[in-house]
């Protein structure tokens, strides 16, 4: 089997760009999404809220591992959800990959508990599920402090971590200002979230 060369590789990304955007111009929707906007501090505080769920998902995987499959009564995770909705669209590689891992083991929840109330359970392949869901583990282990290192920077990786560091703390420590922040995010989300 030869391997495909730049340029095919390059054709064929371009036809895939091309023919998710007809499927979104399909839907009513531009073709392109909305950028990311969460700003990175947020997003790493938001990422750290999340940390819990890595647990939860953790013992998911093993049930399912094991071959048994269980419902998991998802309303009482509707505070990770919304926070990984928030934290899926960060400027910041890593908290938008924490966040989108996050929805995707929710989704997964969700699609097992459909097939178990269905009586489908036959048809759920727990081999594939696996595989997903040791990929979004593996990708909710990222560090959300790494997105604080912008290469393109003349600054140090020291002086970055240090700001953000402190940016942080700032929000941490001055609630009125978090809230802000987190309210304004939350409204930009709510005037995109069609357009996702």
């Amino acid at each position: 089997m030869a391997l495909e060369t730049i340029d095919e590789i390059q054709a064929k990304t371009e036809e895939l760009r091309q023919r998710v955007a007809a499927i979104r111009i399909a839907e009513g929707k531009p073709p392109e999404p909305p950028e990311n906007f969460v700003p990175i501090p947020l997003g790493i505080i938001l990422a750290e809220e999340l940390a819990p769920f890595y647990k939860i998902a953790v013992q998911y995987a093993a049930v399912i591992a094991s071959g048994a499959l269980v419902r998991v009564d998802t309303t009482k995770l509707a505070k990770y959800r919304e926070t990984a909705k928030l934290a899926s669209m960060c400027v910041g590689f890593n908290v938008g990959l924490i966040g989108s891992s996050v929805e995707r083991v929710l989704h997964t929840m969700d699609k097992i508990n459909a097939a178990i109330d269905e009586g489908r359970e036959g048809d759920v392949d727990i081999a594939r599920e696996m595989r997903m869901l040791d990929h979004f583990l593996h990708f909710m282990s990222y560090s959300p402090w790494d997105d604080a290192h912008d290469y393109r920077s003349p600054k140090t990786y020291y002086d970055q971590l240090m700001e953000m560091r402190a940016e942080v703390e700032r929000l941490k420590n001055d609630p009125e200002a978090y809230q802000a922040e987190l309210d304004a995010a939350w409204r930009h989300y709510r005037e995109i979230e069609h357009l996702l």
